[in-house]
């Protein structure tokens, strides 16, 4: 009985797979054909290499998609970075410090998650701006922070860790910064991998508020690069699709070399 549910269950997980790739296999097969051809619903009368090297060439010849790249690596990591620590330092306060109120921090915290961005852009426009730092990659960092998800994430793993460790090395006479960085921080180790994946994501595809903050083209991430090419001005859809593929490059290179540090995460607990 268990050996037809588990071929049931790959199945049905094969199937939603074949679904979920098929629009990225279809934008990959644009990638060798033109625009008009796509337009003209003819996308595999005309597939050769010579059409993915010129939507490669046009794509970024005299284009900002590599330096776009760049700047959402950048952005992405300082912000995942930040986050984590931030975020660590909060569930190691709420649970180990015992502190009065701080169930109604953490709760507070929780809350945080369900502020529609939208509601965030005037605010945030108006902050940034009397503070002087509209159109910096510190605003946009700022941000893209996912601190709620992940403290919520890291209290309650750190809840099943075990509470001797923590109190034998305060018997031993280590600080709270060396428990912190010395005993905390190796025993989730696993998730805060697959955390920073998320958070990197997070930050990587966040538009709705960069695109407010950010008013320099030399400046702009990805997202709001690729939106920009999704306008109505921008005919070509070859070179559209090409520059899409491009950038999800070293999202699926990341994704690829942390697999398996998220496969033990998710076995863990």
């Amino acid at each position: 009985m268990n050996k037809k549910n588990n071929i049931f269950a790959i199945c049905v997980l094969f199937v939603f797979c074949v679904i979920s790739l098929t629009p990225y296999l279809i934008m990959c097969l644009c990638c060798f054909s033109t625009s008009a051809d796509i337009k003209g619903g003819t996308v595999l009368s005309n597939i050769s290499w010579r059409n993915l090297c010129n939507n490669i060439k046009f794509a970024i010849d005299g284009t900002p998609l590599i330096q776009t790249i760049i700047n959402s690596f950048f952005v992405s990591t300082v912000a995942s970075l930040i986050g984590l620590l931030v975020a660590l330092l909060g569930a190691y306060y709420y649970v180990y410090q015992n502190a009065h109120h701080s169930k109604i921090w953490f709760y507070l915290t929780i809350c945080a998650m369900y502020i529609p961005e939208a509601t965030l852009l005037i605010p945030s426009f108006v902050l940034f701006k009397n503070m002087g730092i509209l159109n910096t990659y510190f605003a946009v960092i700022c941000v893209s922070l996912s601190v709620p998800f992940l403290v919520y994430l890291f209290k309650q793993n750190a809840l099943l860790l075990p509470k001797d460790m923590i109190k034998s090395a305060r018997m031993d006479g280590a600080t709270e910064l060396s428990i912190f960085f010395r005993v905390f921080i190796p025993a989730l180790r696993e998730i805060i991998l697959a955390a920073f994946i998320i958070a990197f994501f997070n930050a990587w595809n966040s538009i709705m508020l960069p695109v407010v903050i950010l008013q320099s083209e030399a400046k702009f991430t990805n997202a709001i690069y690729l939106n920009s090419l999704g306008s109505i001005w921008f005919g070509d859809y070859a070179v559209l699709m090409t520059s899409i593929v491009i950038s999800t490059l070293p999202i699926l290179a990341l994704f690829l070399l942390f697999q398996r540090y998220i496969k033990k995460a998710s076995k863990l607990y």
